[in-house]
C-alpha cells in the first residue's frame, strides 16, 4: 500500500474525525493512542465551564421562566443517571 493510501483522518482508537464540532468529545476514550484526545478534553474543559457558569448565572426565576429551569433540571437528571448510574452506555 502507497503512504497515500494508509492515511486516514479517523482516530483508530474512538473513529472521531477531528473536525471542529463534527464528532461529540463524548465519544473520546481519552486514550493514550487516540488522535484528537487533546483538543475534545479541551472542548469538555469548556463544555464543564459553561454550565458551571449557567448553573450560577442564569437558572434564576427572575431570569429566565421556572418551566424552563425545571426542563432543564429533568435533563440534568435524564443525563447523570445516563452517564453515572447506568452499567452499560447505549453507544459502547
Amino acid at each position: 500500500m502507497s503512504e497515500q493510501e494508509e492515511y486516514s483522518p479517523y482516530c483508530p482508537v474512538c473513529t472521531a474525525c477531528g473536525v471542529d464540532v463534527c464528532c461529540s468529545p463524548l465519544g473520546c476514550s481519552q486514550d493514550s493512542n487516540g488522535h484528537y484526545c487533546a483538543g475534545y478534553l479541551k472542548d469538555l474543559k469548556f463544555g464543564y465551564a459553561m454550565n458551571e457558569w449557567v448553573q450560577k448565572n442564569l437558572l434564576d426565576e427572575k431570569l429566565i421562566p421556572k418551566e424552563l429551569i425545571e426542563k432543564y433540571n429533568q435533563q440534568w437528571e435524564k443525563d447523570y443517571d445516563f452517564f453515572y448510574k447506568q452499567e452499560k452506555r447505549d453507544d459502547e
